[in-house]
């Protein structure tokens, strides 16, 4: 593929992760980015286990165990005892998980209806739909990959012997 084809791609890319990230970061009710993304999941799940979050949210299960046990521990999730399988665990949302994903959906609904109002009328399903295919290309390359940070894995001096 051209590289300056790949290079535009990169930076609109890092533009936009640039105003999602500052956008998110103030919408999330005190909670961090990815207790955020688990307390949106479960609520469109309406309960989930650890491994189903796991899956739908690309996560390791531990790095994900982490961030369920931080919002148990902070009351925003609660676990559902399960006395035929103590294995199959189901998480849900308690009132203030689902207080805190009211407000940032309501905050982001606002946000991200505004930017779609700047897409003509004709082009928004259009532009979802390359969104989708995107990230369905991500996900499709990274469960292809078996060591994911391939590009930050070496040091500054393998860097520099490759550039040579």
């Amino acid at each position: 593929m051209d590289k300056q084809k790949i290079r535009r791609f990169r930076k609109t890319l890092r533009k936009l992760e640039r105003l999602t990230d500052i956008q998110e970061k103030n919408c999330c009710g005190g909670v961090s980015l990815p207790q955020c993304h688990v307390l949106l999941e479960i609520e469109e799940l309406g309960q989930a286990t650890t491994g189903q979050l796991a899956e739908s949210l690309n996560l390791d299960k531990s790095t994900l165990s982490r961030t369920i046990d931080g919002l148990v521990t902070t009351g925003q999730l609660k676990r559902l005892p399960n006395p035929s399988d103590r294995r199959y665990i189901p998480i849900t949302l308690t009132e203030q998980g689902q207080a805190v994903c009211d407000a940032t959906n309501s905050v982001s609904d606002d946000y991200y209806a505004r930017v779609l109002e700047r897409i003509p009328l004709k082009k928004i399903d259009q532009v979802i739909e390359n969104f989708e295919i995107l990230v369905q290309a991500f996900l499709d390359y990274e469960s292809k990959l078996e060591i994911k940070a391939e590009c930050c894995d070496f040091t500054n001096e393998e860097h520099e012997r490759k550039e040579r």
